[in-house]
């Protein structure tokens, strides 16, 4: 008989309990209840006897809305099982969590020895297994007679207040990643914005490249270890990767605060110490934050390039969806991991080895057609001469060789781009820029008329040479034509705008300063 039984427990679809609400303060909430019930303090607290789970003798690790454990009998584990989820379905009903319990294998049917990262892909294995038999699940959502919440058509619970509220840990926890005397809001109005300006919101989605090759990377390095050390290895594995996404929230936060500081966000018109980015989900390499509509890009950017700063040298991709404040919420996340999905496409598109290592960021403006897929979205992005107008996703960091490849598509050279357009540097009537959109759409050579015919065409001269390349210097004031060009071609072999991107953006933009470190990033 087996002396060692693992067992995982995982959250189901987690994103749909988080925003099954369209009240930013019940996301976060929602958000904590999957970390809360994860973790070895509240197995305690269920089980409340250590013959049958502590956490320093049965966890291996937890995070990410899944745990997994070990017991040295199978009825230990099914004890604990059923205790914790008769717990959880008590407490919170919505949450629906699989568990499978699998003997550990010392050795495979052929006798050759199994090691305990294969052991770990069967319990894996096991449990998407027992998934897939329960693809249809029957809930009992209502009895009919309940009070239901307007906003998530859920029942309200009697002991709603005592279990829908972070606790006090948690509480103390999340004023850990908010800088100085800034304090976190409850509203998505509170974010910034006023309704005769600006009501944007940005949903950020951020999630890292190739994590489970590094997991596999680390089952071949660690194969030879026995259980316990490999135990040890995999628990702090998972440690370092939460600290490192969290550390880099915290930078990316710490710079707007900067940034506040130095009063280059006043129009976010922020009111009382608010501050402009709330934290949703910080689970391992799983993020996402919401912030006010300006300034979600460049706060997805800079935490890209803090995670690309630490030791393990992460990549990630983020995908940023800027929808108005009362847009159903889940479906603007649902968009932002649709970008993510899109912008980890361009690394893996340029190289099938390096991709992975490139982070990079691409984004959406919501005008009513949402309710569409990405692909149906980009496919109007297509102009009248067969041409691109969008030219993201865009690089935030990649190899050399990669960033060569794609010089237009950096977003280092995007945000110069569009720190011009907003400042005086490009000294045009920013109405006549922003109505240069219809003419890009009708292609190549309406474009060069518009230009020609509002007397703007020397935008593209300055775009093009003081930001993508260095000026011909010999051509100038001899009459020869410089190069002006109104479409580029990228790697791909298409020929996109590299206007278009700025010039939708012009009013749901606001630029970061970065700090001294990030400058050298």
């Amino acid at each position: 008989m087996s002396e060692r039984y693992l067992t995982m427990l995982d959250v189901s679809q987690k994103q749909s309990y988080i925003f099954s609400s369209n009240k930013l303060k019940d996301n976060v909430i929602n958000s904590t209840v999957i970390d809360r019930i994860m973790r070895p303090e509240y197995f305690e607290e269920a089980v409340a006897s250590e013959d049958i789970f502590s956490a320093k003798k049965n966890l291996v690790y937890s995070g990410g809305g899944h745990s997994i454990l070990e017991f040295d009998s199978r009825k230990k584990g099914a004890a604990f099982t059923k205790t914790v989820t008769a717990k959880i379905h008590r407490e919170y009903a919505d949450i629906e969590v699989y568990a499978v319990t699998i003997p550990y294998q010392s050795r495979r049917e052929d006798g050759e020895l199994m090691t305990p990262g294969e052991n770990i892909k069967r319990l894996s294995d096991a449990l998407r297994k027992k998934k897939n038999i329960r693809r249809t699940v029957f809930h009992q959502g209502s009895f009919g007679i309940e009070r239901i919440d307007s906003t998530t058509l859920k029942p309200v619970r009697i002991n709603g207040p005592e279990v829908d509220k972070m606790s006090e840990k948690e509480e103390e926890i999340d004023k850990k990643y908010i800088p100085g005397n800034y304090r976190n809001v409850s509203h998505f109005e509170s974010l910034g914005g006023d309704k005769g300006n600006s009501n944007y919101i940005a949903v950020v989605h951020i999630d890292g490249n190739a994590m489970g090759e590094r997991i596999k990377k680390m089952y071949e390095k660690y194969g030879d270890m026995d259980w316990d050390a490999y135990r040890e290895n995999l628990r702090s594995y998972s440690k370092g990767v939460d600290r490192d996404f969290k550390s880099a929230y915290k930078e990316m936060a710490e710079c707007v605060a900067k940034n506040l500081d130095g009063g280059r966000l006043k129009e976010l018109k922020l009111k009382d110490n608010a501050f402009p980015v709330r934290r949703i989900i910080t689970a391992g390499d799983d993020v996402c934050f919401v912030s006010e509509g300006r300034i979600g890009i460049e706060c997805a950017a800079v935490f890209l390039r803090a995670l690309g700063k630490k030791e393990q040298g992460y990549a990630a991709c983020a995908g940023v969806a800027i929808v108005h404040q009362k847009y159903p919420f889940y479906r603007a996340y649902e968009m932002a991991e649709l970008l993510c999905k899109n912008a980890k496409k361009l690394g893996v598109s340029l190289d099938d080895r390096m991709g992975k290592e490139v982070s990079a960021i691409d984004w959406h403006i919501e005008y009513g057609e949402m309710g569409e897929s990405l692909e149906e979205i980009r496919r109007k992005y297509q102009t009248a001469d067969g041409k691109r107008l969008e030219m993201r996703p865009y690089i935030v960091s990649a190899p050399k060789e990669i960033s060569e490849m794609e010089p237009f598509r950096q977003y280092d050279n995007f945000k110069k781009l569009m720190t011009g357009l907003l400042s005086d540097k490009i000294s045009y009537a920013k109405g006549k820029i922003k109505e240069m959109k219809m003419a890009l759409r009708e292609g190549e050579v309406r474009t060069e008329y518009y230009l020609k015919f509002n007397k703007i065409e020397d935008i593209t001269l300055e775009s093009y040479y003081d930001i993508f390349k260095e000026m011909d210097c010999g051509k100038i004031f001899t009459g020869q034509e410089t190069e002006r060009p109104v479409f580029v071609e990228t790697h791909d072999k298409k020929q996109r705008s590299y206007l278009y991107d700025a010039i939708e953006l012009m009013d749901t933009y606001i630029g970061l300063e970065a700090g001294k470190d990030e400058d050298e990033n």
